[in-house]
């Protein structure tokens, strides 16, 4: 059975944003530890506080694609706004109403936390860490006609063309993400601080392949 989240609603309280005071729906995973309630949804009567607040805390965050609140509220209620991170609280900030679904577990997070990898969504908090950037040779059609916010870049590492969304800057600025193409964050590691022009113990190839010959 697929991994489901713990699902609850809970009134939220001492954040001082807009949605205190409100009985919103919130999920809780294993991945980050049950450190935290992620937004889940809510109802109708409180979109507009959970709209307030989601501008304040991306503005905050330097993650917000708006200047005002008129002009992100006119994108919220057209269902335009994409969310630039996971939107969560501390536990002591949610009271908890109802268990609307209890935690169903299965092991695959275990193996891959088992053999090093843990897969999380990005926090506001988050700082460093690599951010993935589209290779061009791995896009179909027009991309600017996709995507008219994307700009061509070339990667920083290998120098091939790639993507680069409008929020990216915004990342780098705020949380100090690096910039890789797909292909280079996967030999890079994606767990790991990239370090450009990383140097292997024992040289580069050819003085690994002459230190075995010596060696013989």
């Amino acid at each position: 059975m697929n991994y489901q989240p713990k699902i609850i609603t809970g009134t939220v309280k001492g954040t001082g944003w807009p949605i205190d005071g409100h009985t919103l729906h919130f999920s809780q995973w294993d991945y980050d530890n049950y450190e935290s309630w992620h937004l889940y949804g809510w109802d109708d009567a409180d979109d507009e506080a959970v709209m307030q607040t989601i501008f304040i805390t991306e503005t905050e965050a330097g993650l917000c694609n708006y200047n005002t609140l008129e002009d992100f509220a006119k994108d919220w209620k057209a269902k335009k706004w994409e969310p630039q991170a996971a939107f969560c609280l501390e536990l002591d900030k949610v009271e908890v109403v109802e268990v609307v679904q209890q935690e169903v577990k299965n092991d695959t997070r275990d193996k891959l936390r088992a053999h090093g990898i843990n897969l999380t969504p990005r926090k506001y908090s988050d700082k460093g860490g690599i951010l993935c950037l589209p290779l061009d040779k791995n896009l179909n059609g027009d991309v600017q006609a996709k995507h008219p916010d994307w700009v061509p870049i070339e990667c920083p590492n290998c120098g091939r063309k790639c993507w680069k969304m409008s929020e990216a800057d915004k990342l780098k600025e705020a949380q100090g993400v690096t910039f890789l193409c797909t292909e280079c964050a996967v030999k890079a590691g994606f767990l790991n601080s990239y370090q450009k022009n990383q140097r292997k113990p024992g040289g580069n190839r050819a003085q690994r392949r002459q230190a075995k010959r010596e060696k013989r």
